[in-house]
């Protein structure tokens, strides 16, 4: 048996045979996961909305409190229960298996499939500028989810090295960008005509910019979500939460004092009113010069390439979970005897370059915002039912400050929520209970027995 290519892994993988990642590329993962290319994008969408420079850095200050509290509580979780997809393995023992599998769903498919591609998408735009090719962006995004896919095939450890290797050149991408944005001189400036008064910042517009922010952040979950790849999770895992969240909190606050620098938050939009769409890319030739475009545009297209590296990664994890408890077919939840994930690896791989298919793939993530953040919640809500229902169970790590940490989550998630739709966003709720209704609907025909009732 020994000599065979494949293996199961054990439900929450406790042996430690392929358990080989440890803090470092614990947090290289989660940074690679949550730094994408939102930091260059995002404040462009809401900063003549906000109108003020607080306006501007409270949303980033407010998605980092929200994901370390998030973060913290994910990591009792994926600590009591140390497996692929921990955080959703906790939504299921929380709520039980239909609420398991809304969250597993929605996580894989908003989280991963649509993300990937859409994040795959911009990365060829961003080589079209760099080497004008004949090739179409989709097969330019195929490709790139294809080498993601090629980085993870020939072992765990290399897969993960590969991974860490990818986001040091983003944090030093960000860094620098940062650290060269607040020490040149400013020679040229976008203004804005005088207007009336910001918005408060307890307004909707702020709460609308928070939840466009947590994209950014999202990642966090990532951690919980390979946990049954960390050696020590119960001391890793929340280590590496606290220092990768630390850690880019510190470098979106600062690449945006950067973009204040030389954009007004009223001059934050396009010809036609709309949100300026290249924000890092203007602020990046305000700080500069032309000069430095190319260079920024090649550091943005590996930046790119390694959040879809991770999502790659975490998604199959995801899809090992769905495996493990019926609801896809076991086989695909079946490791190489290596440890590597090869089955996953490849239907995540597959599922997100048949994505690419699909038009208007960011208007169709945009719909989902709020329903993600919606499982979010109730994934960290998770940790609230698992203190009652399982008090015994072994947890080598607690959440700080219970149960104040996890309700501070609570409380910022449900108003950033509730705030959208009162603003605007009853159409994403629409599309949430839509895709709920759809997901249900399906769930007969993907259903699976659990291997341990084959």
């Amino acid at each position: 048996m020994s000599d065979a290519p494949w293996t199961t892994v054990a439900p929450a993988q406790a042996t430690g045979e392929h358990r080989v990642l440890g803090a470092i590329g614990a947090t290289g993962m989660i940074v690679a996961a949550m730094v994408g290319s939102g930091i260059f994008a995002l404040t462009g969408q809401f900063g003549a909305t906000v109108g003020s420079p607080a306006g501007v850095l409270l949303p980033w200050v407010i998605g980092g409190v929200l994901a370390l509290c998030g973060g913290l509580s994910l990591a009792e979780l994926a600590s009591m229960l140390p497996c692929s997809g921990g955080s959703i393995e906790g939504a299921r023992r929380a709520y039980g298996p239909t609420v398991g599998y809304l969250v597993a769903t929605v996580t894989i498919l908003a989280g991963y499939l649509l993300s990937n591609a859409v994040i795959a998408l911009f990365l060829a735009e961003y080589i079209d500028r760099l080497v004008p090719a004949d090739a179409p962006d989709v097969l330019l995004a195929a490709g790139a989810i294809l080498l993601a896919l090629v980085s993870q095939l020939p072992g765990l450890r290399m897969g993960f090295t590969a991974n860490t290797v990818l986001a040091v050149v983003k944090v030093g991408v960000i860094a620098a960008f940062v650290i060269g944005g607040l020490s040149v001189e400013v020679t040229d400036r976008l203004v804005a005509a005088p207007s009336g008064a910001a918005p408060s910042l307890v307004s909707p517009q702020v709460a609308t910019a928070v939840l466009l922010v947590s994209f950014a952040y999202l990642g966090w979950s990532t951690g919980a979500d390979i946990a049954g790849d960390l050696r020590d999770p119960g001391r890793t895992l929340p280590r590496a939460m606290v220092a990768s969240i630390v850690v880019v909190a510190a470098l979106y606050l600062g690449v945006n004092v950067a973009y204040l620098r030389v954009i007004d938050p009223g001059a934050m939009v396009e010809a036609d009113g709309s949100g300026m769409r290249a924000i890092g890319s203007v602020a990046a030739g305000l700080l500069f010069g032309p000069a430095v475009g190319n260079v920024m545009t090649g550091a943005i297209a590996l930046l790119l390439l390694s959040t879809v590296v991770s999502g790659v990664i975490t998604g199959a994890r995801i899809l090992e979970s769905m495996a493990r408890s019926g609801e896809i077919p076991a086989w695909l939840g079946v490791r190489r005897t290596d440890g590597v994930p090869q089955r996953a690896l490849l239907l995540v791989s597959g599922l997100s370059i048949a994505a690419l298919a699909i038009g208007s793939l960011g208007e169709l993530l945009d719909l989902l915002t709020v329903l993600v953040n919606v499982f979010s919640a109730l994934t960290v809500a998770a940790l609230f039912v698992l203190r009652r229902t399982m008090p015994d169970a072994p947890r080598p790590f607690r959440v700080p400050l219970y149960p104040w940490v996890p309700a501070i989550y609570l409380v910022l998630a449900g108003w950033t929520v509730v705030s959208s739709i009162m603003t605007g966003g009853a159409r994403a709720a629409w599309a949430s209970c839509a895709s709920v209704i759809i997901l249900l609907m399906l769930r007969p025909l993907v259903r699976w027995r659990p291997a341990s009732e084959a």
